[in-house]
């Protein structure tokens, strides 16, 4: 069975490269640590290692899922003055809140650019799109102020280009650019981000929406349907 990213998923056991594996101690709550493995990872991940974010700027994520919490913790624990949080459900917008925005914006109200620009005077210093779409991988490029820098974290579909204009990336120096899970150093990272957790830092224990067992994932998926607002992280137990 192919494995994506070495993750495999819905499997009790699985066979990895090295690469992949690091020790994890005892004390360390496996239901919590096995979101690092992607989501977590892949959201702090882009804001330290991939953009580089610094203290005291400005943020904006695209997409309040799993990834993009995980990327607005990340923004907040690196020390971003304001981090603006955008999607399309009202619920997920007052989860960000939980996990460091200080702003939020519902696209489906008004014009999410125009939003973010008129917030920070005139965009933000780094953008993160968690959604995986064309239109938002723009938006995050035109919600930045010159030179600033928007990572696209998103899984967009094979076959779709995105289309910035090509005169800004000259006179703004802004940059576009790609991030997969986070431009980790798996090893050095994930005892870096259970350390972050202990020190309650690393939200965890807030993006867990529910435990399963393995026989119940059809039902998650459909909640994940059903229930997109609130649903970050189902997480699978096995006994």
């Amino acid at each position: 069975v192919g494995q994506f990213l070495n993750l495999s998923s819905f499997a009790e056991q699985i066979l990895v490269h090295e690469n992949a594996l690091c020790a994890v101690d005892k004390d360390m709550p496996m239901d919590k640590a096995c979101l690092i493995g992607c989501g977590v990872i892949t959201g702090v991940g882009s804001v330290f290692h991939s953009a580089k974010v610094e203290p005291g700027s400005t943020v904006a994520v695209l997409g309040c899922g799993g990834v993009g919490l995980a990327a607005i913790n990340g923004a907040a624990i690196a020390g971003a003055s304001r981090i603006i949080a955008v999607d399309l459900s009202d619920e997920k917008l007052q989860m960000a809140v939980r996990f460091g925005a200080t702003d939020t914006v519902n696209p489906g109200k008004v014009n999410a650019i125009e939003a973010v620009k008129e917030l920070t005077k005139g965009g933000v210093h780094y953008s993160f799109e968690c959604v995986g779409l064309k239109q938002t991988a723009e938006q995050a490029y035109h919600m930045l102020r010159p030179r600033g820098v928007a990572t696209v974290i998103g899984m967009i579909s094979p076959g779709v280009n995105i289309e910035i204009p090509g005169i800004e990336l000259l006179a703004t120096e802004k940059r576009l650019q790609g991030a997969i899970m986070g431009s980790n150093r798996f090893r050095v990272d994930f005892p870096r981000l259970i350390e972050l957790y202990r020190q309650g830092k690393l939200h965890l224990d807030d993006l867990v929406s529910d435990r399963i067992g393995l026989e119940g994932i059809t039902g998650a998926l459909q909640n994940l349907k059903d229930n997109k607002g609130t649903v970050a992280r189902q997480v699978v137990v096995f006994d």
